[in-house]
């Protein structure tokens, strides 16, 4: 059975607004420059894993990979390869909510497989597209991946200079460069107001240094970036070297 296409999306208005962030300071300016660091090297790599914290926290997984994929896209646009599965679960894409992400859903092409086996091979045929963002999303059900898997997608995004992001629960083996467990949190935003959308990071594995950082970050879909807060309080529970001491991080 081969995947089904599903063509690109109507476009939709997207909402723009005045969404510049304050100069910050302390604890907040180290936090959000650290933060920068990673998403600058996680820009030269080919594969990283997102996976959700907590079950239900799988949309936000999802939310995360999205606005990676927005500030990554080039010409070659973004494929969203998914079992149907997840689409049925989690929701299937929907060009408003896309466009608060700041993806073009003119430039989206959805792939939604019957079997995993399906979604893999539509996600490696993606990544064939030089340049190309291809996020691939993988529920819980259904046969483990295998490290041979994840490698495969890593060997194709590499030929072919193209990112993919993998979406699936968190378990051992995979060949990506990063490994984040996401899970959602407060919107900032006024009373009945839809603020932007924010995550709550931990970076669980990193091939290029240290793991352990935790982050809280939001999504400005207008400038395409992303913006850090509240890292006093997160770094605090785990530094970028592994667990601060609580009584110093008080101090400050």
């Amino acid at each position: 059975m081969t995947p089904r296409l599903v063509p690109p999306l109507p476009p939709a208005q997207v909402v723009t607004g005045n969404f510049g962030a304050a100069p910050e300071t302390g604890w907040q300016a180290a936090g959000a420059a650290l933060f920068s660091a990673h998403l600058a090297a996680m820009a030269s790599q080919p594969l990283h894993e997102l996976g959700p914290a907590d079950p239900g926290a799988e949309p936000a997984a999802i939310g995360f990979a999205l606005c990676l994929a927005a500030a990554w896209a080039g010409k070659s646009g973004t494929i969203w390869a998914g079992e149907e599965g997840v689409f049925a679960e989690d929701g299937a894409p929907y060009p408003p909510g896309l466009a608060q992400f700041g993806l073009d859903p003119a430039g989206l092409i959805v792939v939604r497989a019957g079997k995993r086996e399906e979604c893999l091979w539509a996600a490696e045929q993606a990544l064939s597209a030089r340049g190309a963002v291809v996020v691939c999303a993988l529920g819980a059900r259904g046969k483990p991946l295998d490290l041979k898997a994840t490698r495969r997608l890593l060997l194709f995004a590499e030929r072919n200079g193209s990112k993919c992001l993998l979406v699936r629960p968190l378990a051992d083996a995979s060949a990506a460069w990063t490994r984040w467990r996401v899970s959602p949190a407060p919107s900032e935003a006024e009373e009945r107001e839809l603020g932007p959308p924010a995550y709550k990071l931990e970076l669980i594995r990193n091939r290029a240094g240290p793991a352990g950082a935790r982050f809280t970050i939001e999504w400005n879909a207008h400038a395409r970036a992303f913006r850090e807060r509240d890292v006093a309080r997160d770094r605090s529970a785990a530094s970028f070297d592994g667990p601060a001491d609580p009584i110093r991080a008080r101090a400050r």
